[in-house]
């Protein structure tokens, strides 16, 4: 019987002290300004104008604008009193016919006629470009290419498959 008042009295103690650090780093917290941002997207928008596909034979071209393209609109709502940033990202598709070790395919972002971002889509996954957010939407079209001036005729007939994917986070404004 002695056993078990020694093990609840414990147990009550060690409670207790889990009870205070937790409202003492609560307070804390607290008095120092920061806020606990819940997972809602309520305030972001991202729309995919032409859809997130962006797949298909591509030519090789000495230009951006021989390629694929889609389009995304992203923003923040004008009811939220925040700041954000957003990272627009392509990614290849197992089906995929061109090889992307040959530094052929690129990619470039524009924001209407101003360059965003540009390289080459070296991976299977890779980030674009990474946006500040305004309380407008923005149209970002997004060009993926294979290079001409790299390439021979063995790019001929090859296809490209993939999507663009864009996430919003919270920043502090």
């Amino acid at each position: 019987m002695k056993s078990y008042k020694i093990f609840g009295t414990i147990f009550g103690v060690l409670a207790f002290i889990a009870l205070v650090v937790g409202i003492t780093y609560a307070w804390l917290f607290w008095t120092s300004g920061n806020t606990i941002i819940g997972g809602s997207t309520e305030c972001f928008t991202i729309n995919y104008v032409n859809g997130q596909n962006i797949s298909g034979q591509i030519t090789p071209s000495s230009t951006y604008t021989g390629g694929k393209t889609t389009t995304v609109q992203i923003g923040i709502d004008s009811s939220c009193n925040i700041g954000g940033s957003a990272t627009i990202k392509l990614t290849t598709d197992n089906s995929s016919t061109i090889n992307l070790s040959e530094g052929a395919v690129k990619y470039a972002v524009y924001n209407g006629s101003t360059l965003v971002s540009n390289g080459i889509v070296s991976a299977n996954t890779i980030d674009l470009a990474t946006v500040n957010l305004t309380k407008s939407l923005i149209t970002y079209t997004i060009y993926v290419w294979v290079d001409g001036n790299i390439v021979d005729n063995s790019y001929a007939g090859k296809t490209y498959s993939g999507y663009v994917h864009a996430s919003a986070e919270q920043t502090h404004e």
